[in-house]
């Protein structure tokens, strides 16, 4: 039933508020999901009209986790010269307001969304079906540790980008931790080092990044930031820098440049267009 909700949902706001930018080749759509409930929030829709890829951003799964959402928000301003961006900046928007972890329920959304099975709260749920309905090729969840990932998560999973462990995703994250950390990261110790993602048997389990490769088949990957030190803006930055880099290749993105010349406990230690009719502390850090 919710997958079906949410389809009827992208349909009716893709044909009510349809607008192509001024001067572009793009049409744009944002539309509220949970409207009503202390979850509602916004999903971003840019479509070009060169074919491509689908690519889902998403940020504000932990509440206090700031630069990831502060740069989903910038995300979904970008332009593109091909394929389809979506981007939900405030997932558990209640988190997002009381700049907090969890929402006043307590639950970590990011640990509620199982291999081959229903998420486990209606957020989860809602998000899921989201996404299941968009079936991006890439999908990239944003978010910050208050340690720096040293090969384990114990003491956090901050200036890291962990991957779904194909060798395609290793290479990408390889490449854009290199681009980054040369044009972007001026202190050693805050350089970005990359690893895949927990194998499923291992803790922590429930991402939705997880679920994102091992249902849906998706290139999928988590950013980390270390929030503790490099100022906000920084960490925007890098946030924006990162995603860039990982998907300028899919989606040819103008929206932002990469210069090639020169309390929380996050998530991740590692192992991995218009809908024409109806039918989401440490290494706890991400």
């Amino acid at each position: 039933m919710l997958t079906a909700a949410v389809g009827c949902t992208l349909a009716g706001i893709a044909g009510a508020d349809s607008s192509a930018d001024s001067g572009t080749d793009l049409s744009r759509h944002s539309f509220q999901i949970l409207e009503g409930t202390d979850h509602e929030t916004t999903v971003y829709q840019t479509a070009a009209h060169a074919d491509g890829p689908t690519v889902l951003v998403i940020g504000g799964v932990h509440g206090n986790e700031v630069a990831g959402y502060e740069a989903a928000s910038q995300i979904a301003e970008w332009e593109i010269d091909a394929g389809t961006l979506i981007t939900i900046p405030h997932a558990d928007a209640e988190a997002v307001e009381q700049q907090t972890r969890t929402g006043s329920d307590g639950v970590d959304l990011n640990r509620q969304f199982p291999d081959g099975e229903e998420p486990t709260t209606d957020l989860a749920r809602e998000l899921w079906n989201l996404v299941a309905h968009y079936d991006p090729d890439v999908v990239i969840d944003l978010h910050e540790s208050i340690g720096i990932y040293a090969g384990s998560p114990v003491d956090g999973v901050g200036q890291a980008i962990f991957h779904s462990g194909s060798t395609e995703t290793a290479k990408e994250a390889n490449q854009a931790a290199d681009t980054v950390n040369r044009n972007h990261v001026d202190e050693p110790r805050l350089e970005f080092k990359t690893d895949s993602f927990a194998r499923p048997e291992n803790e922590p389990s429930g991402l939705l990044v997880h679920k994102a490769t091992r249902d849906l088949d998706a290139r999928s990957f988590l950013i980390e930031t270390y929030s503790r030190g490099p100022d906000l803006e920084t960490r925007i930055r890098w946030h924006t820098e990162l995603v860039t880099s990982l998907i300028e290749e899919e989606l040819f993105t103008t929206g932002t440049e990469t210069d090639d010349s020169a309390e929380d406990t996050s998530d991740e230690p590692g192992e991995e267009p218009v809908i024409d009719q109806c039918r989401d502390d440490d290494m706890d850090d991400a």
